[in-house]
């Protein structure tokens, strides 16, 4: 759940059953290629079931989530020190070439895949970092 848009698909799922990357596109205004990319994910995880065909139709599966206070106090550690780990990573200026090229993801130019690329870092550490500057809800 490395951003807020694959809560959002997930509840999206809950409330419609059956849906296709074309709904969510017309629903949060997602780019075809990251609608396809969170759904994958999904599924991947066990969270979304996959129908094939043309297109994939999607649907929701039941599931539960435990947490404990420990996996709860562990995640907002692992929150709060975010920034410092890609500050150290890559180095003083990530946090504004993120800024700067999701202006070219927003627009449609780059997937978050080519971003990170063109950043060189993670893919996982972009997202994570793009989700920790708030810029999924821009």
């Amino acid at each position: 759940m490395a951003n807020d848009r694959k809560l959002e698909i997930l509840g999206y799922a809950a409330e419609h059953g059956q849906f296709s990357v074309a709904d969510l596109k017309d629903e949060f205004g997602f780019p075809h290629t990251t609608a396809h990319e969170y759904c994958r994910d999904l599924a991947t995880a066990g969270l979304l079931h996959r129908e094939q065909g043309k297109p994939a139709v999607y649907s929701p599966v039941d599931f539960d989530i435990r947490l404990s206070l420990d996996a709860i106090s562990t995640a907002v550690a692992a929150e709060s020190e975010t920034v410092d780990y890609m500050l150290a990573e890559y180095d003083d200026e990530i946090i504004e070439e993120v800024i700067e090229i999701w202006e070219r993801v927003e627009a449609d130019d780059l997937t978050y895949r080519e971003a990170s690329a063109t950043l060189d870092m993670a893919h996982a550490d972009f997202l994570r970092l793009a989700a920790e500057l708030d810029l999924f809800d821009q």
